[in-house]
């Protein structure tokens, strides 16, 4: 397959926005310290059009459109200034429509929750508008918070989608049938107490629900069978269990499903045709070694699935069928040292977008066209990185002090790998996982400034099994803060941190574990934390007003109250005797503000040396780009005042 460049009127509104390519040794902090200028990349049914998700030099967000059959630069159909209305991403309805989501901060009853909308966007530019109106929620004291959850596409139908929205009563969504066109909407499954969530089959139905006992921490999936209307219970479990089960989705047997479950500690794949009363799941795939989280993957006109997203160690997908697999393997090949992620494509298969990146260099978006066998470049999501190549991570093992294997990952500065200036980099979650694959901008910005990083999947971290993940349950301030400190041992032990300067960093989860390193630990001469949660017993007593508090107690290990101050921060102060930059948003609904200020007075009144960042309309993922330049900058001189490389 041949690769071209896609004419320069496709890219020259790019080159506007991005500015100059910097080759100089030291990237510019306004680089790294912005969103990427390309988002995201779509193409539209026809194959005729591709739509882009964009940050402007001003900030503001926009979805830019062209018509491939013309002669014509990229336009803007809308725009966001990412304050009072923040574009989260969008889907071509059809070659006319575009269906955006978009978020807004909003407090309820002093509750500060995340509230989402569907807009429609006209893409001829004549103006966007919501796509549920208030009358649509004529029976609810108030509108739904949230409103984006697409069920169904309805891939046959050219007018309407599936969506699953609080319509008839508070307490559970409904699924309601949307007329895309009309903004008209009726209700084809009313909302069951506990249930949170519907699924469907291939044909449209709703098959599937979620069900939630909060009193028992326990979940039920519910069933019924096609063309049926009595509902019967199929799987029950109970919250961060070896019984959970997740079902994928359907195929052209109607009766057929694709589930996740446990096998042998990890997570695999099965199926099964769950009408039959003592149904016995088929193997499907697992992994030796790893959690197998993924997703089902389709065709367009097949209703049954060609594969999964896991990838293999070849970091390609999973795929089963034959001739979608050769298609991927010619694709791979044109990118030998890149991971290659498959996007949107055209109804009739023939146009489709991929998206090239790896730890060393930011991602780049293609345009393929099958009938011609072009790959042609639409834009690189870092224009001032294109031309960079950035340290890489590599995969280490190392035993925390019972013994436990932790991966980690390691990234050095260009040219040097001993008695560096260090970053002990957490992940957030905790329930999550950083991976050795992919672009990350936080730590490539920390490498292009001469400093290693460490980033450790600490016990409780997903991916490798279900013990693995079980054993940090009860952990936060214990043997997973423990975990990250071994990870600082064993960089100073093979003689890549200097002891004398190392930081420890981290955002949410990762925020928390480096402010309980800086009140527990003597390896470090700084902390960083973004969002990070301070108080524990805050965070348990706010999660009843948003929902989840027994997962979160199950997280926590269920301790008692005085339990939960020992292991919090903010009751740690006084033990503090390194400086701290603390940076909190106010408009974040995960981590709230007073976390913030909370751990800002107690270092005030423990005397702590200090530097506290409110940010003004900031959120949990930095989104805005005063935000996280700020961020960037701020970080920027604290890490080279006290840990200077």
């Amino acid at each position: 397959m041949e690769k071209k460049l896609l004419s320069l009127s496709l890219l020259s509104l790019l080159f506007i926005f991005s500015g100059v390519t910097y080759s100089q040794e030291q990237i510019p902090t306004d680089v790294f310290g912005s969103p990427p200028l390309i988002g995201t990349v779509k193409i539209s049914p026809s194959g005729e059009k591709i739509a882009m998700y964009a940050t402007l030099q001003n900030g503001e967000s926009a979805i830019l459109v062209r018509d491939l059959t013309k002669n014509e630069p990229l336009r803007p159909i809308a725009t966001s200034d990412n304050k009072a209305l923040k574009l989260l991403g969008f889907n071509w309805f059809n070659d006319d429509i575009i269906l955006a989501s978009a978020w807004m901060a909003s407090d309820y009853y002093n509750t500060k929750l995340d509230n989402t909308r569907l807009l429609r966007i006209n893409v001829d530019g004549t103006g966007f508008e919501p796509l549920f109106r208030k009358r649509h929620f004529k029976d609810l004291p108030w509108q739904p918070p949230q409103q984006t959850s697409i069920v169904d596409w309805l891939e046959d139908d050219e007018e309407h989608i599936l969506v699953s929205v609080r319509v008839s009563n508070m307490r559970s969504p409904d699924v309601v049938k949307v007329n895309v066109m009309k903004n008209t909407i009726k209700i084809i499954k009313k909302g069951v107490a506990w249930t949170s969530g519907w699924m469907t089959d291939e044909y449209g139905e709703v098959r599937i629900g979620y069900t939630y006992d909060r009193n028992r921490s326990a979940g039920t999936i519910i069933f019924k069978d096609h063309g049926s209307t009595k509902w019967r219970t199929i799987w029950k479990y109970t919250t961060l269990s070896e019984d959970s089960v997740s079902v994928l989705g359907f195929g052209e047997e109607p009766n057929k499903v694709w589930f996740e479950a446990y096998k042998d500690g990890r997570i695999a794949i099965f199926s099964a045709d769950i009408s039959k009363q003592n149904f016995e799941p088929e193997l499907v795939y697992s992994h030796p070694e790893r959690d197998v989280e993924t997703y089902l993957r389709y065709k367009k006109g097949s209703k049954d699935p060609i594969g999964i997203g896991f990838r293999d160690e070849n970091y390609h997908m999973i795929t089963w069928d034959k001739e979608e697999a050769e298609f991927e393997k010619s694709i791979y090949e044109l990118f030998p040292d890149q991971d290659v992620y498959f996007g949107t494509s055209s109804k009739d298969e023939n146009r489709y977008i991929i998206f090239v990146e790896n730890s060393s260099t930011p991602g780049s978006y293609y345009l393929g066209d099958k009938k011609l066998g072009t790959l042609d470049l639409v834009a690189h999501s870092y224009p001032a990185l294109a031309n960079s190549v950035l340290p890489p991570k590599e995969a280490i093992t190392y035993q925390a002090r019972d013994g436990l294997d932790i991966e980690a990952f390691l990234t050095l500065p260009e040219g040097k790998d001993e008695n560096l200036p260090t970053i002990i980099f957490p992940h957030g979650g905790p329930i999550a996982a950083d991976g050795e694959k992919g672009f990350d901008y936080w730590t490539s910005f920390f490498a292009n400034r001469g400093y290693a990083v460490v980033q450790m999947n600490f016990r409780g971290s997903t991916g490798y099994g279900y013990d693995f993940m079980k054993a940090g349950l009860g952990q936060w301030g214990g043997q997973m803060q423990e975990d990250v400190e071994d990870a600082t041992k064993w960089a100073i032990e093979e003689g890549i941190a200097d002891p004398e300067r190392i930081c420890i960093v981290g955002g949410s989860y990762g925020g928390y574990a480096a402010l309980m390193g800086a009140a527990t630990s003597n390896l470090y001469k700084c902390s960083v934390s973004f969002a990070g949660v301070s108080d524990l017993l805050y965070l348990l007593d706010e999660s009843r007003r948003y929902g989840g508090e027994e997962t979160l107690r199950i997280m926590l290990g269920n301790k008692s109250r005085a339990e939960l101050r020992e292991t919090s921060p903010v009751n740690l102060a006084d033990q503090i005797e390194i400086p701290v930059l603390l940076v909190q948003g106010d408009d974040d609904s995960r981590v709230l503000l007073k976390h913030g200020q909370a751990m800002r007075d107690a270092l005030e009144e423990a005397g702590v040396e200090h530097i506290y960042i409110e940010q003004e309309d900031s959120d949990h993922f930095l989104t805005l780009k005063r935000n996280r330049l700020e961020f960037f900058k701020e970080t920027e001189k604290f890490l080279k005042k006290y840990i200077g490389s």
